[in-house]
């Protein structure tokens, strides 16, 4: 009988052991203060060098102090970015900077780098505006497909590796949606998400920025900032940045 009684003995006391013995908790995600997302329009009505800007303008915004300021205020102290360029469906998406947390300058200065070499036109291009510039990455001369780029992003959102209680995607546009039936339903799909949607409108056309509150614009203190010329993107940028990051309603 010991002979029996002894290995079982010792089994019941190494399986009492395993179940006791502290488990390794699953490692939960990265938490940021924001996850932002911003979709960039290509589409044929944006020209190259305010394609250009547009990229230029959110590099430098990214590495101002003001917006550095911002983030090292947050709970956490960091946050994760992305962009994407878009134009209609069936284009491609293109995606400049993948998901990274941005917590010091270093961090926004290696997204900045990737955006402005997303980008790079030939010098001679601005001396001689019919000069053809380099072959862009991703498709011109396609319609703007706003919904389209509102799903993409929520598709990108939802892939981020890090967790954020606030979520926010930027539409950069210079026009209304011309495909299909319009972003509304994108939109709303948005808002029961609990994501926020904000627009840089590069307002050339009169109503534009009505557009946007009307049709795309939506969450909790969501805004609109409207560009009239075209070398102020870094500004309203700048001015994006921080309103999100800060979680505060933009001064005009």
């Amino acid at each position: 009988m010991r002979a029996i009684a002894e290995p079982a003995v010792l089994l019941w006391v190494l399986l009492t052991m395993a179940w006791s013995a502290p488990h390794a908790a699953p490692q939960a995600p990265l938490q940021t203060d924001l996850n932002v997302i911003t979709a960039i329009d290509v589409s044929g009505s944006v020209d190259a060098r305010a394609e250009r800007l547009e990229l230029l303008g959110m590099a430098s915004a990214l590495t101002h102090p003001d917006v550095l300021q911002a983030i090292a205020a947050g709970h956490h102290g960091r946050i994760g970015f992305s962009a994407f360029t878009w134009s209609s469906a069936g284009g491609k998406f293109v995606q400049l900077a993948p998901w990274t947390v941005i917590t010091t300058r270093s961090d926004a200065e290696r997204v900045a780098q990737a955006l402005r070499a997303a980008h790079n036109l030939q010098p001679q291009f601005y001396r001689k505006p019919w000069a053809n510039p380099e072959p862009r990455p991703w498709v011109p001369g396609l319609s703007t497909d706003i919904s389209a780029a509102l799903e993409q992003a929520m598709d990108l959102l939802s892939a981020a590796p890090f967790a954020a209680a606030r979520r926010v995607i930027n539409i950069c546009a210079n026009g209304e949606d011309n495909v299909g039936i319009g972003p509304g339903r994108a939109r709303d799909r948005a808002a029961s998400r609990g994501i926020v949607v904000n627009g840089v409108v590069l307002s050339w056309k009169a109503g534009l920025g009505d557009y946007f509150r009307a049709h795309v614009q939506t969450g909790p203190d969501s805004f609109v900032i409207e560009v009239g010329e075209v070398g102020d993107v870094t500004n309203a940028l700048l001015r994006k940045f921080v309103a999100e990051i800060a979680w505060v309603w933009p001064r005009p």
